[in-house]
């Protein structure tokens, strides 16, 4: 991921702050050091999860509200 797209890794920096962050940091260390994996690409993957999470808790319920109107 570290050799793609700028935007991106951008996006899932951006998802960690506050203890989200702290967390994903420290998450990154160990499971840098067992794969093939950068810290970085481990931050970026986390931080893109927790987003992806974000917008499925918001939109299912919004889905599920619009399908049961019909």
């Amino acid at each position: 991921m570290s050799e793609g797209n700028g935007a991106v890794t951008a996006l899932g920096e951006s998802a960690l702050t506050g203890w989200r962050g702290a967390v994903g940091k420290a998450v990154a260390r160990p499971i840098a050091k067992r794969t093939r994996f950068s810290e970085e690409d481990i931050r970026v993957a986390i931080g893109l999860l927790i987003i992806a999470y974000t917008l499925y808790r918001i939109l299912r319920p919004s889905i599920r509200a619009l399908r049961s109107s019909r």
